[in-house]
């Protein structure tokens, strides 16, 4: 299990050789993946209303985001080991049908303290939907058929990013930032409803593969073992946190930027925002078509080369040739974005290529740390400065490059010994 092994270009026959999903059962998974993105931007453009009636300061208001970023750490490696053992249907509907319970607590909450606590146990909810979800897609593609499926998902998901800020702006003006909760309730009954109608009769962990597994003494201790030995794995999971540290170093810096230094206005910001979402879903589809017939790693390799590139061209135009102004930001910052939706799929894809068996437990430990990374990287920037964009582009500079090292060594195939 060690090596960097490429990966072929299968479909997996997914439940006990039973037919293959609808093509709206992919549908779906597009939508239950994107639960992530609404729950954590649509509520953003009402943080001053949420300080004005829970009657508390800025930095508890913007905790409800961190709890929410630890909360989907926790959810995905509960949810994503639990479905390797029961299925990928029961958990999915568990976390589901806990999302909406809780956010029903958020619509509801009286204080600020409760609110933190509630977006935390949301986030479980949401990042178990989201791992499974994963986990689900491994189970019926390999290779770059799975690249393939992975960017469609990203058409959505790349949606819900793009709009959700500037949905949850234009939605203030009819409802409060307790209404938004309660859309995102119903939001969470919805995928509920159609988890239970369609997916639910299309179990991608098979029963007999859950009985093979049960019988083996200590199986979940072994998963990690297997993953933690398993070198290309080791650095999917180090290079995606790293690549996840620098987005979101950017991402929480960036309304002070564009418009505190730059000078753009609210809508010239969602403007922007929203092209970055945009240009993610052109590189995903990019990756996709990059995928077919060739070596996945070796494209994810690219992918983080291209990345680490645009953050280098970013920090020089900014030290450099201050005088360009927003083109020179914003040039290189759209490479940047467009880089990130090639590499993700093909990373994806390259760390779950090998282990179809443990697939849940392997998404999970990708996305935990991919949390705890963003977690750690959002307030980085602002701790050593907004005032320019050199904090921002230094930290997205060092992340990418060490991102790109690190699967350049850990994704080559091993030379035999002599």
């Amino acid at each position: 299990m060690g090596g960097a092994r490429g990966v072929d270009d299968r479909v997996t026959r997914p439940m006990n050789g039973a037919r293959r999903p609808p093509a709206v059962f992919f549908v779906v998974l597009g939508f239950i993946q994107a639960i992530w993105p609404l729950t954590m931007d649509l509520y953003l453009p009402a943080f001053p209303q949420i300080e004005r009636d829970l009657a508390t300061v800025p930095s508890l208001v913007q905790a409800t985001l961190t709890g929410a970023f630890l909360g989907m750490a926790v959810g995905q490696l509960v949810a994503g080991p639990l479905s390797d053992r029961v299925g990928r249907m029961r958990p999915l509907v568990g976390a589901l049908l806990l999302y909406s319970a809780v956010t029903v607590g958020c619509a509801l909450a009286p204080t600020i303290e409760l609110l933190i606590g509630l977006r935390a146990v949301q986030g479980v909810g949401a990042a178990a939907s989201s791992v499974i979800i994963l986990a689900i897609v491994r189970d019926s593609r390999e290779g770059s058929a799975m690249v393939t499926l992975l960017a469609r998902l990203q058409i959505v998901n790349g949606v819900f990013v793009v709009t959700a800020p500037a949905l949850g702006a234009q939605l203030l003006g009819l409802v409060d930032w307790r209404g938004l909760m309660w859309l995102l309730v119903g939001y969470g009954a919805v995928l509920l409803v159609c988890t239970l109608a369609v997916l639910a009769r299309h179990e991608t962990n098979p029963p007999e593969r859950r009985a093979a597994r049960a019988r083996e003494r200590g199986h979940a201790a072994a998963d990690y073992v297997a993953l933690l030995r398993d070198r290309l794995y080791v650095s999917v999971v180090v290079a995606g946190a790293l690549q996840w540290a620098a987005m979101m170093g950017y991402m929480a810096s960036s309304a002070f930027l564009f418009q505190g230094v730059y000078g753009l206005s609210a809508t010239q910001y969602a403007i922007v925002f929203g092209g970055h979402g945009a240009l993610m879903i052109v590189g995903a589809q990019v990756s996709a078509r990059l995928s077919r017939g060739r070596d996945i790693p070796r494209l994810a390799r690219f992918g983080a080369l291209l990345l680490a590139s645009s953050a280098v061209l970013l920090l020089a135009s900014v030290t450099l040739a201050p005088g360009l102004g927003l083109v020179g930001l914003l040039v290189p910052l759209f490479l940047f974005t467009t880089s990130f939706g090639v590499v993700s799929p093909a990373l994806q894809t390259s760390g779950l290529g090998q282990h179809g068996e443990r697939a849940g437990t392997a998404a999970s430990l990708i996305g935990a740390s991919n949390m705890i990374a963003g977690a750690v990287g959002a307030p980085l920037v602002g701790l050593l400065g907004t005032s320019t964009a050199i904090p921002a582009a230094a930290v997205m500079t060092v992340c990418t490059a060490a991102s790109a090292a690190v699967l350049w060594l850990g994704t080559r195939p091993r030379r035999p010994r002599l």
